[in-house]
């Protein structure tokens, strides 16, 4: 072999594994950039971690049991765009349970839009006399109800959507809103309410209002069918997971459903699902509901406490005594939902 082609040889040897070295070069450089941006996310999210505890810690220090909660969100700064805005013509429905925030939702909604309520018969004789319900006409081609059942909605946009269609009015726009609040609350809330009269003074002792009390969780009806109409409405979305549901409001306080049953009353709707005792300052609230309909905001109707100041000790002593394992598991046997929704509030609670 000549001289030439034994340098030639041995230049092909050298560029070759200058190839293969920075090859590897490359390879190890990937694999660490790779490990570090590893390394970063995972710290980071250690540091987001503590820096949610802490703030939840500080939260909740110093707060009774009950009361809400400030959960941290991301930034919802961007600019929305509403599902019904101020010149659009639309339907909106609330059907929401019972003392989680239905009157609060139906005169947020009534008074921005400058709503009339009207008679039901307005739709046609066939529509029902239902309590609970009610119908309002809003400027600009918006229609308002509210009702606190699932099942007689859902009669009720039949006939006022034939209705419609027959003199040419029925708008394409609709928003259905229901709201969640925890279980714990509305069941002492709509205990209360029928007493409100007399037990407004405050006079009663604490032994007395808690007899009652586990008499009504004990014989009533009413408490295990906290849970209903909230999963009643999922479900005609699409939705049969109430924790789920729950899981998906972590991070701003609403969520919006948009699959509802093709052959059902909502066929054509979208779902605001709302939590009701996200945060203290209602943010959440004002927001999901401008997100829905533009312009509106929750105008909070007067809290238990400040409806009955001297009754305030025993309705919070109500709240404390919560509801038994004995009772949740005699709910659960026909209705679910009440006992996953408290057992999420309460995993929420101990987390925090």
């Amino acid at each position: 072999m000549t001289q030439q082609a034994i340098s030639k040889k041995s230049t092909s040897r050298a560029a070759g594994c200058l190839v293969l070295m920075a090859a590897g070069a490359l390879l190890l450089s990937d694999n660490a950039t790779n490990e570090v941006s590893r390394s970063l996310r995972t710290e980071g999210e250690k540091i987001k971690s503590r820096s949610v505890k802490k703030a939840k810690e500080a939260n909740k220090a110093g707060k009774p049991k009950g009361t809400k909660r400030r959960v941290d969100k991301v930034d919802t700064a961007e600019k929305l765009e509403h599902k019904i805005g101020a010149d659009d013509a639309g339907m909106i429905w609330i059907v929401n349970q019972p003392k989680c925030g239905t009157g609060s939702l139906e005169q947020s909604v009534s008074i921005k839009l400058k709503c009339k309520l009207v008679d039901g018969a307005t739709y046609g004789e066939d529509m029902p006399a239902k309590p609970k319900t009610r119908f309002f006409d809003c400027p600009g081609e918006k229609k308002l109800f509210r009702s606190h059942w699932p099942e007689t909605a859902g009669e009720i946009k039949q006939i006022a959507d034939a209705h419609l269609e027959s003199k040419g009015k029925k708008p394409e726009k609709c928003i259905v809103i229901t709201a969640v609040r925890n279980p714990e609350l509305s069941i002492p809330s709509r205990f209360f309410e029928p007493h409100k009269v007399d037990w407004c003074d405050g006079l009663q002792s604490k032994e007395e209002v808690t007899e009652a009390y586990e008499k009504y969780l004990e014989t009533s009806g009413t408490p295990q069918t906290q849970a209903d109409t909230t999963a009643s409405m999922l479900k005609a979305f699409g939705v049969m997971d109430i924790v789920g549901a729950m899981e998906q409001l972590t991070d701003t306080g609403y969520a919006f459903f948009d699959e509802p049953e093709e052959d059902g009353p909502w066929a054509g709707c979208e779902l605001l699902f709302l939590q009701i005792d996200y945060e203290e300052s209602n943010e959440n609230l004002d927001r999901g509901l401008d997100h829905a309909v533009e312009g509106v905001k929750m105008i909070q109707n007067r809290k238990r406490e400040e409806q009955c100041p001297k009754a305030a000790d025993n309705y919070h002593h109500l709240i404390k005594h919560g509801v038994a394992e004995e009772h949740l598991e005699r709910y659960s046997e026909t209705n679910p939902e009440i006992r996953e929704l408290i057992s999420y509030y309460q995993s929420v609670e101990a987390r925090v």
